[in-house]
């Protein structure tokens, strides 16, 4: 069962959103890493473009994004019927209860903090969800 889990995962598509260059570039290649294939978008606007046109199978979204900001990308995907199932983790540097409760309160279906992300962690998370 394992192995027919790691199989799909190589056809699940990634949608990373993430202003800061170096954390997209390193988020993407663990998920490269671990067999997903992985769009980036550096700002709300595009991330809400992408969403929409490319299909992802999970978004992992910042929320501090020029343009708008991740909670409004994420109200967003929850009004389109096209997209409010479509798996979401918040990825964020702001650790303060009020967001996280934001952030869910929102849909998504995760929420994890920049400083204790690891690439297990974000792994099982993802696995949650997809």
């Amino acid at each position: 069962m394992a192995t027919k889990k790691r199989s799909s995962k190589a056809k699940r598509r990634i949608l990373v959103v993430e202003d800061e260059q170096a954390l997209r570039e390193m988020y993407a290649t663990w998920l490269k890493a671990g067999g997903y294939e992985v769009e980036t978008a550096d700002n709300g606007l595009t991330a809400v473009e992408m969403t929409f046109h490319d299909k992802p199978d999970l978004v992992l979204l910042d929320v501090l994004l020029p343009k708008k900001d991740g909670f409004e990308v994420l109200s967003e995907i929850r009004r389109n019927p096209k997209t409010q199932d479509l798996p979401v983790i918040i990825l964020s540097s702001l650790d303060q209860d009020f967001e996280q409760k934001q952030g869910l309160t929102l849909g998504a279906g995760s929420y994890l903090v920049k400083t204790s992300i690891s690439p297990d962690i974000l792994f099982a998370t993802i696995e949650k969800h997809i």
